[in-house]
């Protein structure tokens, strides 16, 4: 039998008084636990201030400033050598965005002073050690093992899930706790908000913080006692979110697993089971969380949740050899944690508003170009309202999929270019401010991935002040300067990621010169057309306009590759050619 989730009041006496707000959904609590724990871990942090105290404290705009900073930069920046080696590329990338390809020694001083993970420090941390909080990320199940292999190190999120009597699931979503070890305003942290985020490039990662931290000490791994943000909901049978409540907790993830090897046990059954969910109780708590996201996917579906796929793709590489590229396919073991992250970054902001407290939000503005993308929609004879309708607008990207599944990708990409990008803000308790258009959510910001993005870090110290019955941690100033650095560092984050992709893609092509593929045409440029491969999915330019759509179907010729610059040149093949004329199959 599952157990039940016992919380025990918080505080002995009143928490400082803040001003209320009514809540927009039933009004939020804390969750708690008497006083078993006691602090026994801050001589760590006492030892680390004492390593620090001669160490110059580092701001967000100063960190890159450093005298040891500005040396590693220019070594990076002046090595010109010509290279198809990917990690230099992205080395270089990196440098070019004035990010650090590797920590000062500052930042790994402070990082070796922690080697063992934090424990207990409060008295309103909660003992959730009992519950099966399972993790699915990125990994590869060996089927002969049992083994994960490469595996996702850097372990966020925790789910449990509990079947009420009502028919409402309990989610509880365990975030790690990386503000137990990283503090506001340490070299470690300074560091961590100048970059904004880690960088995943194909061959090579470029971790926010040390990985002794972010993959072990505030990593949720399996097996092992973690503090944890608690971020707890009710979940209905029509996928409501109610009874929000977040708090701190101490967990252990019973269970790490991959996507693949769940998604094969949620859908048929089929392939290699994960070893973990032979245990039937087990099994039933994967089955409930996915449940649990189903719920919320339908009911945000419903209110114009919009169902975009993004064409992604990752390389495949061995020993420095690009093998091929896997595309990012969404499935129900994706869905389960996708739904559940968002249904736990939604309670989070509510709990915090209705507490009066200001967090950084992450919003997508209602559509100014939706003229054109109603254009759009009539050129497959889809009439959109003149107004912006996330439910209209999801209607019809639905009956485009139904329509030609294949073209789907192609036509998510136009729309999302068109809706435009996300972006953080600040809101400011009882003030009005916009939605994330695309989830079709009021009430949206990152918490469930402090590890890896800073702007969740920010929110989690929030979190954390609430639920211990703090003021907030930061000035509106201090949250509207970050969340303009953040703005600024996804697009150069994004500028990373793309350079060192294009250069694997040209990796994998560079023998293939004078061979023709299937494609579609993903999207016009100034200098032609944009044409995307369905295998190997990689992407390259056709120096021409092409007339056609997004999707149509197009074969091509490869005529040149540039690794370093990661350029790919096609021409459209001869056989799809007649007259002069492209011919659409």
């Amino acid at each position: 039998m599952t157990p039940s989730i016992n919380t025990r009041p918080v505080y002995s006496s009143p928490p400082p008084a803040r001003a209320k707000k009514a809540a927009k959904q039933e009004t939020p609590t804390r969750g708690g636990l008497g006083d078993s724990f006691q602090p026994d871990w801050k001589s760590q942090l006492s030892d680390l201030k004492t390593t620090l105290v001669a160490q110059e404290e580092l701001g967000i705009s100063s960190v890159v400033n450093s005298k040891q900073a500005g040396e590693i930069l220019e070594r990076y920046k002046s090595d010109k050598t010509p290279t198809e080696d990917l990690k230099v590329i992205a080395d270089r990338a990196v440098a070019e965005e004035d990010m650090l390809p590797e920590f000062t020694q500052e930042v790994k001083t402070a990082a070796a002073a922690f080697t063992q993970a934090a424990g207990p420090d409060h008295p309103s941390v909660v003992d959730l050690r009992h519950l099966a909080f399972v993790s699915v990320d990125n990994g590869d199940l060996n089927p002969k093992t049992g083994k994960l292999e490469n595996a996702s190190k850097d372990i966020d999120q925790v789910e449990y899930a509990e079947k009420l009597p009502n028919g409402d699931i309990r989610m509880m979503v365990g975030i790690a706790d990386v503000d137990s070890l990283v503090k506001k305003g340490d070299v470690i942290d300074n560091q961590a908000m100048r970059h904004g985020a880690t960088v995943y490039t194909d061959d090579k990662i470029f971790p926010m913080i040390p990985r002794n931290l972010s993959e072990d000490t505030t990593s949720l791994n399996e097996k092992v006692d973690r503090l944890a943000v608690i971020k707890q909901f009710d979940v209905t049978p029509d996928g409501e979110i109610k009874g929000l409540k977040v708090f701190r907790g101490y967990v252990n993830n019973k269970a790490q697993m991959a996507y693949d090897s769940v998604n094969e046990y949620l859908t048929d059954g089929s392939g290699a089971r994960p070893p973990q969910l032979q245990d039937e109780t087990m099994a039933q708590q994967m089955e409930l969380q996915s449940e649990a996201a189903q719920r919320i996917r339908h009911h945000f579906h419903a209110k114009g949740s919009l169902d975009l796929e993004s064409g992604e793709a990752r390389a495949l590489i061995s020993n420095g050899k690009v093998k091929g590229m896997k595309r990012e396919i969404q499935s129900v073991a994706k869905d389960k944690v996708k739904f559940n992250m968002m249904a736990a970054n939604i309670s989070s902001m509510n709990v915090l508003d209705a507490a009066g407290m200001p967090t950084l939000r992450r919003i997508v503005k209602t559509p100014e170009k939706w003229d054109q993308i109603k254009e759009l929609a009539g050129k497959y004879d889809y009439n959109l309202p003149s107004y912006p309708d996330a439910k209209a607008l999801n209607e019809f990207l639905e009956s485009r999929k139904q329509a030609n599944p294949g073209a789907h990708e192609e036509l998510s990409s136009n729309v999302v270019r068109l809706v435009g990008r996300g972006e953080y803000v600040v809101a400011k308790p009882g003030e009005p401010m916009e939605g994330h258009f695309c989830l079709a959510a009021p009430d949206y910001g990152h918490t469930t991935a402090p590890n890896r993005r800073a702007p969740d870090l920010v929110n989690q110290r929030i979190e954390k002040a609430y639920a211990e019955g703090r003021d907030c941690p930061y000035t509106v100033e201090e949250m509207e300067a970050l969340a303009e650095h953040f703005n600024q560092q996804e697009q150069a984050i994004k500028n990373i990621e793309r350079t060192v992709h294009r250069s694997a893609e040209a990796k994998l092509m560079k023998h293939k010169i004078g061979q023709t593929f299937d494609g579609r045409i993903h999207k016009e440029l100034r200098n032609g057309t944009l044409v995307r491969l369905q295998e190997p999915y990689v992407t390259g330019l056709v120096q021409q306009k092409l007339e056609g759509d997004s999707g149509d179907q197009i074969r091509v010729k490869l005529e040149k590759v540039d690794v370093e610059k990661g350029h790919i040149d096609f021409s459209v093949a001869k056989e799809q050619m007649h007259d002069g004329f492209l011919l659409k199959h």
